[in-house]
């Protein structure tokens, strides 16, 4: 598993080197645009092969936007908070638009919830000196985002009902990813709490 993340992440630097000129806030905020134009894509098109276009866009960018900075020496923590926010933004209206493709709304919004508390417990954990969240659990963000894909393109080959299914198997992936992540921080955090009454 992490071999497979580890080859998704640098897939993208081949890329980044041919865009290094534009800068990352650029490539964050087209990548954001891209996701934003997706549920309503689904919406007027009823297409989930266009949605899935634009959605892959979005996620090209947000892969693109951290290596260009790495490439450019131009990371930053303001740069870092702007990439987090377009994120979130990003994967909410990512899987809005299953939604209005005809994929079960409960679904769709127990992802959408469930993800965005992947997220927080990563940002939460490293605000408390705890890091490595990126590497732990099943449906890490590269993962996820390959996920959502898939489902696009199932909804497109054999419609909604099958992608519900994805969806809910996704659902269940992401659930386990909260327990792992939650038990990582807590052991850390437990660690560091004994460590400190050595002292």
């Amino acid at each position: 598993m992490g071999s497979v993340r580890e080859r998704l992440r640098r897939a993208p630097l081949f890329v980044a080197r041919r865009a290094a000129r534009l800068h990352p806030n650029f490539l964050t905020a087209l990548g954001l645009l891209f996701a934003l134009l997706t549920p309503p894509v689904a919406y007027l098109t009823k297409s989930s092969l266009y949605a899935a276009a634009t959605a892959s866009l979005s996620m090209l960018m947000d892969a693109l936007d951290g290596a260009v900075a790495r490439l450019r020496g131009s990371a930053s923590k303001r740069g870092a908070f702007i990439d987090s926010l377009a994120d979130r933004l990003s994967d909410a209206s990512i899987v809005l638009a299953l939604y209005l493709l005809g994929c079960s709304y409960l679904l769709v919004y127990a992802v959408a919830v469930l993800s965005m508390v992947i997220s927080y417990i990563r940002a939460r954990a490293e605000s408390l000196g705890v890091g490595g969240l990126a590497e732990v659990g099943i449906m890490t963000r590269e993962f996820r985002c390959l996920f959502l894909l898939s489902i696009y393109l199932l909804h497109h080959m054999f419609g909604a009902r099958v992608a519900d299914y994805a969806l809910a198997v996704l659902l269940a992936a992401l659930g386990a990813t909260v327990v792992q992540r939650g038990l990582y921080v807590l052991k850390a955090l437990g660690g560091r709490r004994n460590e400190a009454s050595r002292i």
